[in-house]
């Protein structure tokens, strides 16, 4: 019962809306910061989706990457647009590992987020070659762009963690624990 009263609470709600704006703000920044590699993101936007996995659960990351996705394609290009359609093919490809590694509780945040990012880049050159260039050559760059992936995952966790240490310090409750403290499965 604590666990259902959790999600629907202000608290919970709030500080879903609040890790949105943040993976949204983010991801905008990263918009207009000039990039020296094309093609290559840091993906900063999944630093508040990791926060959201361990502050509130599953549901929460996932929320947090749909309301990104959703916010960026609203505000930044159209809905249907090809930008909007590799964000989404890539956010669900990295909810489709991230979900079932939290899940089984045998990776660190590390390990998902390595997971989640190189997923992520799978998905959007997949959908890439199926709807845009439709030629598997843009494939060859995976090798590539799944490296940069890998140390973006890296980053990301790394920032994460210190986030959720700062989180942590300051008493953030936790889904079904009615109190501060532990109790997630990264944990």
């Amino acid at each position: 019962m604590a666990r259902r009263k959790w999600m629907r609470s202000p608290a919970r709600i709030t500080t879903l809306a609040l890790l949105v704006a943040g993976a949204f703000a983010l991801a905008s920044l990263e918009r207009v910061v000039p990039n020296p590699f094309p093609m290559v993101r840091l993906g900063l936007g999944n630093i508040m989706t990791l926060v959201a996995f361990v502050t509130l659960g599953v549901s929460g990351g996932v929320w947090v990457t749909a309301g990104r996705v959703g916010l960026v394609a609203l505000l930044w290009g159209g809905v249907f647009s090809p930008t909007a359609l590799l964000s989404a093919a890539g956010g669900a490809a990295s909810l489709m590992v991230m979900v079932p590694l939290i899940i089984s509780g045998r990776f660190s945040l590390y390990g998902i987020s390595m997971g989640g990012a190189y997923a992520h880049i799978l998905g959007q050159l997949t959908v890439a070659v199926l709807l845009y260039v439709r030629s598997p050559g843009l494939l060859a760059l995976l090798p590539v762009m799944g490296t940069a992936a890998i140390v973006t995952g890296l980053f990301n966790a790394y920032i994460a963690g210190k986030l959720i240490g700062v989180l942590d310090t300051q008493h953030t409750p936790r889904p079904g624990s009615g109190q501060a403290g532990r109790g997630t499965p990264l944990d």
